[in-house]
């Protein structure tokens, strides 16, 4: 599609105020003609020409998968068969579901040679999203006219939850770092599983003295424990609809995917098996395995997940872990919490206590934190903060009747869910309580 631009606009429109001082000196009226047709010959001159321009080729370059809520790159290669430079503006149709600058990208494309322009793009949805088609104009060389085309194919990415972080944090499995959040994860001398004799140091119990090596030694030598290995963690992910709550850029099932891949990690790094199992959306389920490489296969399993409008059967979801899963386990439940899921969350956790130990780990919304402090200077801020007041007393009784059924449990804000998932299961370790 050929369109003329606002500088052919401009001309024109300055031709047609001619007519006024023509109607005023009719003398001018040859001039005022030959002047049209001038313009008229150039004008279907340069229009011959755009028309005649092959379409530049253009190739995007971009990551099959990216990360979400991460700023990406993405190039655009443009090679022109013309013999003189082009002058060009582009637009691309990036996803939806992402941040982009949206302005035309302006360019003079050289003959014979590539030109390279690039934007970013932000993914806010994980899950598989499509480019669309380039959006192309071509400007005419006495800029006259534009040419509107669309180029290049569509393209398939894969948005996958933003690991990177989660993986430089797990990393960190000796000891703590500033700021990082984690516990100091390896507690020798507290786990269970022996490691080696050495010599008695202060602090040591009596539990791990060795009175054989002592007597045959004749100085006190003592065993140096270390964690368990080759436990097993089955996690259970809640894809229901109060999965779907905003934090921010993510939701809570965002925050709980990125709970599910440290721990995983961490879990593996450790030497345990890990599972997955989802319920109140699409089903999936991975039996626990050990290789630290599977932590691709549990991102590759969960990435495109999206919560659903369903509401979560605990109850049921626990009678499907049981069938395919029976020995000891370590499970972990990531749900967002209501008073309402209290008889079906019981019957769950009563019945998977039979078998494994149970962690159920809730988001807690950071808006009922918040408005549970807010000062109060007008009824409308005393309504709120009662209103919240009674939801958090619900939350919380519905928490101390699962701990007194023996189940642990964690009642964080999202943002505070994976690294507080991975210290509750160092401390599970370090004790001996799996």
């Amino acid at each position: 599609m050929i369109l003329p631009s606002n500088r052919l606009l401009i001309i024109a429109g300055l031709w047609f105020v001619g007519s006024i001082a023509v109607a005023i000196y009719p003398q001018l009226m040859s001039v005022w003609l030959i002047i049209g047709l001038i313009l008229l010959l150039i004008t279907m001159v340069d229009a011959a020409r755009l028309s005649r321009q092959p379409i530049p080729e253009i190739v995007r370059t971009v990551g099959g998968s990216l990360p979400q809520t991460v700023w990406c790159e993405v190039k655009l290669s443009v090679t022109t068969q013309t013999l003189s430079a082009q002058r060009l503006q582009l637009k691309d149709s990036p996803p939806e579901k992402c941040e982009y600058d949206d302005r035309l990208i302006d360019i003079n494309a050289l003959p014979d040679q590539v030109t390279q322009v690039t934007y970013r793009i932000k993914p806010l949805m994980r899950g598989d999203l499509s480019f669309g088609k380039i959006h192309l104009r071509m400007i005419s060389r006495w800029k006259l006219w534009l040419r509107q085309e669309q180029t290049g194919n569509g393209q398939k990415i894969s948005i996958y939850p933003n690991f990177a972080p989660i993986t430089q944090m797990a990393l960190q499995t000796t000891i703590t770092q500033p700021g990082m959040g984690f516990h100091k994860c390896r507690k020798r001398g507290q786990g269970m599983e022996f490691e080696q004799l050495r010599e008695y140091r202060s602090g040591d119990t009596l539990r791990q003295i060795d009175w054989k090596a002592t007597t045959r030694m004749r100085k006190m030598i003592s065993r140096e424990y270390q964690d368990e290995r080759n436990q097993r963690i089955m996690i259970m992910v809640d894809c229901g609809r109060r999965m779907g709550a905003s934090n921010g850029e993510l939701t809570h099932f965002d925050h709980a995917l990125d709970a599910v891949l440290l721990l995983s990690y961490v879990g593996l790094r450790y030497g345990d098996s890990v599972g997955l199992i989802t319920f109140g959306g699409p089903e999936r389920y991975l039996p626990p395995v050990r290789s630290i490489n599977s932590i691709n296969r549990v991102l590759h399993e969960v990435y495109d997940i999206q919560p659903t409008l369903s509401s979560s059967d605990f109850e049921l979801a626990a009678q499907q872990l049981i069938a395919r899963e029976r020995k000891r386990s370590l499970v972990v439940v990531f749900t967002n919490l209501r008073d309402e899921d209290e008889q079906s969350l019981l019957a769950s956790v009563r019945l998977l206590s039979k078998h494994h130990l149970v962690l159920v780990a809730s988001l807690r919304e950071a808006e009922l934190d918040e408005a549970g402090s807010i000062p109060i200077t007008n009824e409308q801020d005393a309504a709120l903060r009662a209103a919240a007041a009674g939801y958090q007393a619900k939350r919380q009784a519905v928490l101390t009747r699962l701990r007194n059924a023996g189940t642990l449990c964690l009642d964080v804000q999202p943002q505070q869910l994976a690294v507080e998932s991975v210290n509750r299961y160092l401390a599970i370790k370090a004790a001996g309580k799996l």
